[in-house]
């Protein structure tokens, strides 16, 4: 992606941002549950038409799939070879909760794989991009970048992070498995602010044997590998892979660098 374009992404993620806070600072969120019971809100809309706006006219020619979109058919996506990924707030039950843990999600997806992703936390005006072989940078709201490095090799617990709102039984079931071998630690954290605790160094791994849906992991999924680390399916050990024919991840396991020789442990 050419840097006048790209630079234009990071600005629309923080304008999508800001429009996000305006109404999580006041009293409305106008809150609508959705076929599937999951909630949206006048934030998830305003954010999402900001950015597929702004994408429809720097990419015209790259189709998107956006999460608070009617999303085409399988017979019309399975041809696209590339397209984007956006989930315009990630987090949605947190955002409700107003306990800061949201964010939102954007990747560009080429032959089914993430190759550049982005991940902005609204309330702190911070991000992170990751393209494919690049590396992991920092930015904020003012497009100060910062190029991170990857982490220090942890010794101790095993910090498992796993969702604040969606802890199934299932997740419990896998890390009592873990616990007969390993000292565990079990953070919670909202969105794919999980997926960023992992690139950041203070999580280990992340479990999900519960609803998610493509948007929820393209970019962290990118960020997750750029860094050395693995992403698979806990029943065949297959990569993660997109724009399947329903847009839901099966149950998956992120690794850091560090753990890698632990799938085993959670088949």
């Amino acid at each position: 992606m050419e840097e006048g374009k790209l630079i234009s992404v990071f600005e629309l993620l923080v304008s999508a941002g800001n429009s996000i806070l305006k109404v999580y600072n006041g009293n409305n969120f106008e809150t609508e549950l959705k076929s599937d019971n999951s909630p949206v809100t006048r934030a998830d809309k305003s954010s999402g038409k900001i950015i597929n706006d702004g994408l429809n006219q720097l990419f015209n020619t790259i189709p998107i799939i956006n999460e608070e979109n009617q999303i085409p058919n399988y017979e019309v996506r399975e041809k696209w070879r590339q397209f984007f990924l956006v989930d315009p707030l990630d987090g949605t039950k947190e955002f409700i909760k107003k306990n800061g843990e949201f964010s939102i999600n954007l990747a560009l997806i080429e032959d089914n794989k993430p190759v550049e992703g982005w991940i902005y936390q609204p309330l702190l005006g911070k991000g992170w991009y990751c393209k494919k072989g690049g590396g992991i940078y920092e930015f904020d709201e003012r497009l100060q970048f910062n190029r991170i490095n990857q982490f220090e090799t942890q010794s101790g617990n095993i910090r498992i992070v796993t969702s604040r709102s969606f802890f199934k039984k299932r997740e419990i079931d896998l890390i009592d498995k873990i616990k007969k071998h390993y000292s565990v630690e079990i953070i919670h954290k909202g969105s794919s602010l999980k997926q960023i605790a992992i690139i950041l160094g203070e999580a280990d791994m992340y479990l999900k044997a519960g609803p998610c849906s493509e948007w929820d992991t393209a970019p962290g999924q990118l960020m997750v590998e750029e860094f050395g680390g693995t992403v698979f399916r806990i029943d065949n050990f297959q990569k993660l892979c997109y724009n399947k024919p329903i847009l839901k991840n099966p149950h998956f396991v992120m690794l850091n660098k560090n753990l890698n020789t632990l799938g085993l442990l959670v088949s």
